[in-house]
């Protein structure tokens, strides 16, 4: 098959290593020319859970670009540049191309459908990825990807991303309740990156301390009933996939950590401040949702006042 991924990042990275390797054809597609003429000349560096060290070439561009052949548009980007990335485009996609977001946080595909007319496809992904540096990503946990419509009909795509992902060593399901997924998925975030990005603990760490525990929980109490004002069937149980992420994932960094230590902006309007939002419509009580959103907010610009001086 033929995939495009925009964003370059850790996930990207990561997927599109793994899918080359399995005989794909791949196109990286990222927006600044310094991580990609370091991926032209050096490819995708791929260090591998069991210890092995790979070096994988695979075609990447500057982006926005025209993108003809691609099937599979793969959007990897952080959630907070969805629209601007779908609006750079719109017209130059194949009305051909199924979109799949692959992406944290809440209405990422929502933003997609109304910018394209494309088929597009939800995806929410467990796997653990590092990014070390351009085109440099650890893969540091084994997870579960899965994939849907959020429609819950069958789609044509569907099988063969399945397929794809799976060669390329990807666990992969398919969901006819996506949207539950993608919820479950923000909930347990919601739990966990703040966390991290405030305590600088990793993933393993915040399982074993009490303190961080406490709070976490309380985050899930809230996303689940907000989730139940929104009338989201869940999939899974939140506080049992905050466990096993955190344990699967031990010696990982969480995205939003990692997003604090390079003095960039992070998903937390798209994790903690989401609930907080759909909280107020439904008019459910989010206090440490939002009391987190502020929180890491003030991180944000204090984080970038420090790099800035570095």
């Amino acid at each position: 098959m033929h995939f495009g991924i925009v964003g370059a990042g850790a996930i990207g990275c990561l997927f599109g290593a793994r899918l080359r390797l399995a005989g794909h054809d791949v196109t990286l597609i990222h927006r600044d020319p310094s991580i990609v003429r370091a991926i032209q000349k050096n490819g995708v560096g791929l260090h591998e859970i069991d210890g092995k060290f790979r070096r994988i070439h695979v075609r990447v561009r500057r982006g926005p670009v025209p993108l003809p052949r691609i099937q599979i548009l793969i959007v990897a980007v952080k959630a907070y540049d969805t629209k601007a990335v779908a609006l750079s485009y719109r017209g130059i996609l194949s009305p051909e191309t199924t979109i799949l977001s692959l992406q944290n946080g809440l209405d990422n595909v929502e933003t997609l459908q109304s910018i394209f007319r494309n088929h597009i496809l939800a995806g929410s992904t467990t796997e653990g990825a590092l990014l070390t540096g351009p085109g440099s990503v650890i893969h540091s946990g084994k997870g579960l990807t899965v994939i849907g419509d959020l429609q819950g009909g069958n789609s044509g795509s569907s099988p063969r991303i399945k397929i794809a992902f799976d060669d390329a060593g990807f666990r992969t399901k398919i969901s006819s309740n996506i949207r539950g997924v993608l919820w479950t998925k923000a909930i347990v975030n919601a739990a966990i990156n703040p966390l991290s990005a405030l305590t600088r603990l990793p993933n393993g760490a915040l399982a074993k301390n009490a303190a961080t525990r406490e709070i976490a929980l309380r985050v899930i109490d809230e996303g689940l009933l907000v989730s139940q004002a929104e009338r989201i069937r869940l999939v899974g149980d939140p506080r049992k996939l905050w466990r096993t992420i955190l344990l699967s994932t031990g010696a990982n960094k969480s995205s939003m950590l990692q997003d604090i230590e390079r003095g960039k902006m992070t998903e937390i309007r798209q994790l903690n401040g989401a609930i907080l939002s759909y909280g107020r419509k439904t008019r459910i009580k989010t206090p440490v949702n939002g009391i987190l959103t502020k929180l890491v907010l003030g991180l944000e610009e204090s984080s970038k006042m420090m790099t800035s001086r570095a």
